[in-house]
């Protein structure tokens, strides 16, 4: 048998394996149906060769994709959210299985990804029979149109040190990319570390819902705007313009934002802001919707908000204070100059930060140059505070300090109803 013959009887043998999902025969019989009679005429020969090429084709693509649904990626159910547990349980997802080997001799491997229209999740065990690390910098994939920024990650390490399984986030890649490029950074390497993998994008799971919002909401010291809602069977986006004076001044961001389904707040998965030429975007992260639901709304509940106090304290060396600033608390701990300058150490709840804030020398009025640190303290009754010490460029000590304003945790209290399109 020449080698040519023995290729051919191979590939007939192969092509006898495949088995065309069962579905496949009534689906086209069905269609087959449909078509009305017409005359018959003469065939050119090279089209039922073409059609018996086409079938096998198919054939095998059927037979691939359910494959691809039909694994499961094994050994990260400890990192993984419920939601992607789930995803997971069902087969939805890629497996990859590729690897490479890192400078330290650790082996890398890409064990799988799981992709859809909010986010790309990429699955990888670390090797090593001497321990491993915990690392690597993943910066980025890149492909056809794609240049997507890890997001976060988790990861866990087995008992004996010598396996580490690891999930991280990316946003969402390109659809019309076939192969993608990890790019990672290492302690070991100055130059950065490529792998690359192949991706189906038809794999990629199904949007749910993609709908516009184009409602907004007014808050003190600027306007938040709602676009768009789209839910992907891994999570919930919700996407915006935000044009916010203050939005960073407490680090509430969009935590006081909920999304209500039926009545029911979903889990907050994360938010982000970024900078665009046509002015700040934003993105709020919520668990996946339910399969069945009636009704959706975003409740702004608390969000940054802006009040004047307009508050002269008296500051007396040695002794604290307690000042009310429309309703909040602010506690002069203690004032002290030093041979630096004068430094003031105030503390507040939590979410509050001062405005404008300035000393009294005399007839000169000294503004706050900067703060020097920060901490969490426990007062009375397990009250907890974010203590802050505050340093003016005087080495006299004042007789007030005043206090314009102050960025604070703001009750809004406003719903927006988003309509479902069914």
């Amino acid at each position: 048998m020449t080698d040519l013959e023995r290729k051919l009887k191979e590939e007939k043998m192969r092509l006898d394996e495949i088995t065309a999902p069962g579905e496949l025969e009534g689906r086209l019989r069905a269609a087959l149906d449909k078509v009305p009679k017409q005359k018959k005429h003469r065939m050119p020969r090279w089209i039922p060769v073409a059609a018996a090429l086409l079938i096998l084709s198919l054939a095998g693509y059927q037979y691939n994709a359910f494959a691809y649904y039909g694994k499961q990626l094994l050994g990260f159910e400890e990192i993984m959210p419920d939601t992607l547990t789930k995803l997971n349980q069902a087969g939805n997802g890629q497996n990859v299985d590729k690897e490479m080997m890192l400078p330290d001799g650790s082996k890398f491997t890409i064990e799988g990804i799981l992709a859809d229209e909010n986010r790309f999740v990429l699955y990888y065990t670390i090797d090593h029979s001497e321990g491993v690390k915990d690392d690597l910098d993943f910066m980025q994939l890149n492909g056809f149109l794609t240049n997507s920024y890890s997001i976060h990650g988790t990861s866990i390490i087995n008992d004996d040190g010598t396996q580490l399984k690891g999930m991280r986030t990316f946003e969402p890649v390109s659809p019309f990319a076939k192969k993608l490029t990890l790019e990672l950074h290492d302690a070991n390497s100055q130059e950065p570390l490529e792998i690359t993998f192949p991706y189906n994008p038809d794999a990629a799971l199904e949007t749910r819902l993609k709908q516009s919002i184009k409602k907004s909401v007014q808050v003190d010291q600027g306007n938040i705007r709602f676009d768009s809602i789209t839910a992907t069977p891994s999570q919930t986006t919700i996407k915006g313009k935000i044009k916010v004076d203050n939005y960073d001044r407490i680090s509430l961001g969009f935590e006081g934002v909920k999304l209500l389904v039926d009545g029911v707040q979903m889990d907050s998965v994360g938010s982000g802001v970024s900078s665009a030429f046509n002015g700040d975007t934003f993105t709020i992260d919520y668990d996946a919707l339910p399969d069945q639901l009636d009704s959706l709304a975003l409740e702004i509940d608390t969000f940054v908000g802006y009040k004047q106090v307009n508050e002269t304290i008296p500051l007396t060396a040695g002794e604290e204070s307690v000042a009310d600033l429309d309703g909040y608390e602010a506690i002069i701990r203690q004032a002290e100059v030093t041979s630096d300058g004068l430094e003031v150490t105030v503390a507040t709840e939590e979410n509050i930060l001062l405005d404008a804030v300035t000393v009294q020398v005399g007839n000169e009025k000294i503004p706050l140059t900067t703060t020097l640190s920060q901490d969490y303290v426990i007062g009375e009754n397990d009250k907890e505070y974010k203590e802050r010490t505050l340093f003016f460029n005087t080495r006299k000590f004042p007789e007030t300090m005043r206090i314009k304003g102050i960025h604070y945790e703001k009750e809004y209290g406003e719903t927006i109803n988003i309509t479902i399109k069914k």
